[in-house]
C-alpha cells in the first residue's frame, strides 16, 4: 500500500485520548489510530451517500409516476 505523509492539527484532548488507547494496546501508534478512524468515517460517508442516492432515485420514480397520473386525469 502506497502512503503519503500529511500533517494534521488536532485538539489536545483528542491526542490525549488516542495516546491513552495506545497505552491500553488498542493501537500501535497515532498513525494507526487515525487511519482506522478515517477508514470508518469514509465507510460511513459512503453508506450515507448510497442511501441518499437510493432516496433520490425513489423520489424521481415517484415524480414520474405523479406526472403520469396527472396526464391521465387531464384526458
Amino acid at each position: 500500500m502506497e502512503t503519503e505523509k500529511i500533517t494534521v492539527r488536532l485538539p489536545v484532548h483528542l491526542v490525549r485520548a488516542v495516546d491513552t488507547f495506545i497505552r491500553m494496546g488498542e493501537f500501535a501508534s497515532r498513525s494507526e489510530a487515525i487511519r482506522r478512524a478515517l477508514k470508518k468515517f469514509i465507510e460511513e460517508m459512503m453508506q450515507d451517500a448510497s442511501e441518499k442516492a437510493e432516496m433520490w432515485m425513489k423520489l424521481q420514480e415517484l415524480q414520474a409516476f405523479t406526472e403520469e397520473i396527472e396526464k391521465l386525469r387531464k384526458k
